[in-house]
């Protein structure tokens, strides 16, 4: 997202050094922004639709990698904190949300990715709330803190139930999580499936260096199934030219665990790691790449949860075919043997085996890897995605005008 010069509107500020109440909309994510994670991406295009659409608009996020973002329409700003517990941080940044939104007096739309941010926007009843659903911290904070207590977690579903009973309306990335939300008690009418999108890319046909490799996107998280790609490329030991490049949104200090684990499969000549890369620097590494792999587990986070995995559109943009986790989330991305593989999770000697019938036969690659690309040009590209946001957008607002005139009209 660049900086523009036109910072006029959304820069001036009042004398208490805060924004002028100038903000018709704000979008709210309790995560990084901008960042190197594939959730920066999504919140990029989401905040620039809401701000064409609605804007100006003001963006709350946690601090991220870059410079906060300052344009025209768009004005960020920031929460930054060293507390290491994640739910005091959750619970300090919602805090810091609500004293932003008190100095603002003419928001009227309120997106929000979190309850972090939702609670908030709920206790401001002249803002129309949208809960763009794309994860439960009930579900996923159990995966990454074995701690947390049963009470604990209630009331985080408390919170989600709350957020979405209260949401005029429900956003969310793919029809897995839909269903997760209808088992809820929310009605489907009021929930929109707007999916992940990816940017089309011309097609190398030629790689640029001797090496040949396949390459995986993304976090580390054990849902990612990092472990079990690992455990296939020990099948792949005779394929002696052949690397696996991870491209690693964390610092390097989080793949230390997966290295030792590298080196006990003794796979670590096999393995090349890169880290936080530009999405320019990592849309090259998916083109030149054989094939790109998604081994996402089966586990409670993708299964009763889903997800919309970035990494799997990037790829099929590219052209680049993608071996994944058969799994329902990911069905409604990839058709088998028509624009990617889907092999059943878990199996590293399955992983191995489609990796290496691709590599044997790269006209069927080829193919998969046109057919992939296909898919994306025809229904998810950033443009036909960010036009079905727009029409939530308008459809809702429009909803909302006809229910005010019917209750002033007969008030």
């Amino acid at each position: 997202m660049g900086q523009e010069n036109n910072v006029q509107m959304v820069d001036s500020k009042s004398a208490s050094g805060a924004p002028n109440p100038a903000f018709r909309s704000v979008y709210i994510a309790f995560d990084s922004h901008p960042s190197y994670k594939g959730a920066s991406t999504h919140i990029h295009h989401m905040t620039t639709t809401l701000a064409e659409c609605y804007g100006p608009t003001l963006l709350l996020t946690l601090k991220g990698e870059g410079e906060e973002i300052r344009t025209s329409t768009i004005y960020q700003s920031c929460f930054d904190s060293l507390e290491p517990n994640l739910l005091k941080r959750a619970q300090a940044f919602s805090l810091w949300v609500h004293a932003q939104l008190a100095q603002q007096y003419n928001l009227e739309i309120g997106h929000f990715r979190d309850v972090w941010g939702g609670m908030p926007i709920l206790k401001h009843p002249h803002i129309l709330p949208i809960y763009e659903v794309n994860s439960f911290p009930s579900i996923e904070l159990p995966m990454r803190f074995s701690y947390l207590t049963s009470i604990t977690l209630e009331k985080l579903k408390a919170l989600e139930n709350h957020c979405l009973l209260e949401a005029k309306q429900v956003i969310t990335p793919s029809h897995t999580i839909r269903d997760a939300i209808v088992r809820r008690g929310i009605m489907p009418d009021k929930i929109e499936v707007i999916p992940n999108g990816a940017t089309l890319l011309q097609k190398v046909t030629s790689t640029p260096r001797a090496e040949k490799y396949i390459v995986y996107v993304g976090a580390l998280q054990p849902w990612q199934g990092v472990d079990v790609l690992f455990r296939a490329m020990k099948y792949l030991r005779d394929k002696d030219d052949l690397q696996l490049v991870v491209c690693c949104s964390h610092t390097e200090h989080k793949s230390k665990p997966y290295k030792k684990f590298a080196e006990k499969l003794g796979i670590t000549d096999q393995v090349v790691w890169k880290y936080q890369l530009s999405k320019p620097a990592l849309q090259k590494i998916i083109q030149h790449a054989l094939l790109s792999v998604a081994p996402l587990t089966e586990c409670s986070r993708n299964i009763e949860q889903g997800c919309s995995p970035l990494k799997i559109f990037e790829s099929m943009a590219c052209g680049v075919p993608v071996v994944a986790s058969d799994l329902p989330v990911v069905r409604e991305i990839i058709s088998h043997n028509v624009n990617g593989v889907l092999v059943r999770p878990g199996r590293p000697a399955e992983i191995a085996k489609a990796i290496r019938i691709l590599l044997d036969y790269p006209e069927q690659r080829q193919q998969l890897g046109q057919k992939a690309r296909q898919a994306i040009a025809e229904s998810y590209t950033w443009s036909f995605i960010q036009q079905n946001l727009k029409a939530c957008y308008l459809n809702l607002l429009a909803k909302q005008f006809s229910e005010f005139n019917k209750a002033y009209q007969y008030g």
